[in-house]
């Protein structure tokens, strides 16, 4: 059951938005640092096949150009109302009978209801107003110092040009409710039957804000001896950086262009990402041998070591915002080859890269940092749910229900339904079992009657992303044992 601020956002994106354009926010926490003007970071992609968040880097265009001057108003569309209601109910039943032995019977049912009225806006900036502040202002000297360490770790930079904003505050509810009976008879000597039925119901409610951002639109911004903004990306061309990288044949730092997991099969840049995407085939083999090239790394480590990763890393997935603090940190080391040290759950996961001298270990740190990005793709559901099987077991039967489920769905691109493996799913098929949450929390729709699910071409990033999660976390718990 996904969260009801997400089914919020799910609701008003599809509403709204079909070009596709519109970029969801990822929580109500974070929705205020997508104001219109504001700057994102984004680091390069360590996949080929989800893409990382923008982050917020506490900056807006004016903190870096000068003169200082407060930035144009921004043009607000008329009020939108929107109102979406669903009333659905999932039913189920089946009977076995054996002549002379006995009879059992059983049916359920699974009800979801979710409401939403609310109003919302669009911000946006005038496309016509960035050449004029070109002229009229330009790059702050000396360079901003947080430009200068995105700069350094290669990442990208984006401004805020138009978001969706709700206009007053509203309250949101989510309720799922599951039924099921049974009964049975058994025939013999002594003949025995029952019957037995029961109910559960789930509630999930969200106060949104008024003011509250739910989805937002960017464009990169280009910096060199001056800057300008990159409204429309030519995509049959080399992409665009933000900063112009160093001349062929110099490293950007000391570990950014280090122990790429594709170097050695593919055309990479001065910082050690793929230059040429065309040579990765965009599919299900193609995600197997980029997961495949990062394990092959974390092999062979110790038992010892392996059990203090997973532990640390059990530590960090039951806060959001430590996952968020290791991902930064390793980000920075890579960067420049070292890192403090933190307090918290963080520093234990760090303690297994970093050498007694300060310096990360570049080669073991790169294939963690492409399991943290890929764990802050997921939803908070699923990661509580990867804890609860990396201390109890279960991994390797999600990993090949979740590989199946996209060895059947290639092409990606379409839409269809896929079946699901009976032997991976374990004894049950409902809204509380791992698998089902799973699925459902990748956008994928799943249907109660028949173990399948209806794939959605949107749902490949947070897909792929949990296969290398399940693939690199079951690596590691095996090496432990």
């Amino acid at each position: 059951m996904a969260s009801a601020f997400e089914s919020v956002i799910k609701s008003v994106v599809r509403e709204l938005d079909h070009s596709g354009e519109l970029i969801p926010v990822d929580s109500l926490r974070s929705s205020t640092s997508f104001q219109p003007y504001y700057l994102l970071g984004r680091r390069c992609s360590r996949s080929w096949f989800w893409k990382p968040r923008y982050k917020s880097i506490n900056l807006s265009i004016r903190d870096i150009l000068e003169p200082d001057a407060p930035e144009p108003a921004v043009k607000q569309s008329a009020p939108i109302h929107i109102y979406d209601s669903m009333d659905g109910e999932l039913q189920a039943s089946g009977e076995l009978e054996a002549p002379a032995r006995g009879r059992c019977a059983g049916g359920a049912a699974i009800f979801d209801t979710f409401s939403l009225s609310m109003k919302v806006r669009t911000l946006r900036v005038d496309p016509n107003i960035w050449d004029a502040m070109k002229q009229e202002r330009h790059l702050r000297q000396p360079e901003h110092k947080v430009l200068q360490q995105l700069r350094n770790c290669g990442n990208d930079v984006f401004v805020v040009t138009e978001v969706l904003q709700t206009q007053k505050e509203v309250k949101v509810t989510q309720t799922r409710k599951q039924e099921g009976s049974g009964q049975f008879a058994l025939l013999g000597t002594i003949s025995f039957q029952g019957q037995g039925q029961g109910h559960r119901s789930r509630k999930k409610t969200v106060t949104i804000p008024s003011g509250s951002i739910l989805a937002f639109q960017v464009a990169q911004l280009l910096i060199d001896s001056d800057w300008d903004v990159l409204l429309f990306p030519d995509k049959t061309h080399k992409k665009q950086r933000t900063f112009r990288l160093p001349k062929e044949g110099h490293q950007l730092t000391s570990g950014a262009g280090s122990q790429s997991p594709l170097s050695g099969r593919f055309k990479l840049e001065s910082d050690g990402f793929v230059e040429d995407w065309s040579a990765v085939t965009g599919d299900f083999r193609g995600l197997q041998a980029e997961v495949r090239a990062q394990a092959q790394v974390l092999q062979g480590l110790s038992k010892e070591l392996c059990e203090r990763l997973l532990a640390g890393l059990v530590q960090v997935l039951r806060e959001e915002p430590a996952l968020r603090t290791l991902e930064d940190a390793l980000e920075r080391g890579l960067c420049c080859g070292s890192v403090a040290r933190l307090d918290g759950p963080v520093d234990a996961v760090l303690e297994c890269l970093v050498h007694t001298s300060g310096e990360l270990e570049v080669h073991l740190a790169g294939p963690i940092l492409y399991l943290v990005e890929a764990l802050a793709v997921l939803s908070e559901s699923q990661r509580e749910l990867l804890v609860e099987m990396l201390e109890t077991g279960g991994l390797s039967g999600q990993f090949k229900l979740v590989g199946s489920v996209l060895e059947q769905s290639t092409p990606w691109q379409e839409r269809r339904d896929v079946s699901l493996l009976q032997e991976l799913l374990g004894s049950s098929w409902d809204p509380e079992a791992p698998a089902w949450v799973l699925l459902e929390e990748c956008g994928l729709g799943v249907q109660v009657d028949v173990p399948q699910v209806c794939w959605e071409p949107q749902a490949q990033g947070r897909t792929c992303a949990l296969y290398a999660c399940l693939a690199l976390l079951f690596g590691l718990s095996q090496d432990c044992c």
